[in-house]
């Protein structure tokens, strides 16, 4: 979620950069490869071209600090949360079992007596 709004923040402020400063890259790179006409027609009181590059200009950088945001944090998580050893609850470590059908000692994890085969409650 934060990572969308890392996109959101840098998209913003990126299309308004452009719109100050029109030759920010790669905004103008990416519009000649689409090999379409530039034009002065104004939509929002800007020409277009310089619109569709300022949009291009914010999704190129709201991407890379996406990604860059996402690898700082799954980086950080690991380090913070380093993975845990599970260790047996002393319950088990010092468990007795006995056949309900003869009364000898099983292991803990046994389904049947050695000694006699009955079948153990679980």
């Amino acid at each position: 979620m934060r990572g969308a709004i890392v996109f959101l923040a840098v998209f913003i402020i990126t299309l308004l950069a452009t719109l100050q400063y029109s030759s920010l890259p790669p905004g103008r790179t990416l519009y000649s490869l689409l090999n379409v006409p530039e034009t002065t027609y104004p939509v929002l009181g800007f020409p277009a071209t310089l619109l569709v590059c300022a949009v291009f200009n914010g999704v190129a950088y709201g991407v890379v600090a996406w990604l860059a945001y996402t690898i700082v944090e799954r980086f950080r998580s690991v380090r913070a949360h380093p993975e845990r050893v599970e260790a047996k609850p002393r319950e088990i470590l010092h468990a007795r079992k006995f056949c309900i059908n003869c009364g000898s000692e099983i292991s803990v994890e046994a389904r049947y007596c050695p000694k006699c085969g009955k079948a153990q409650q679980a």
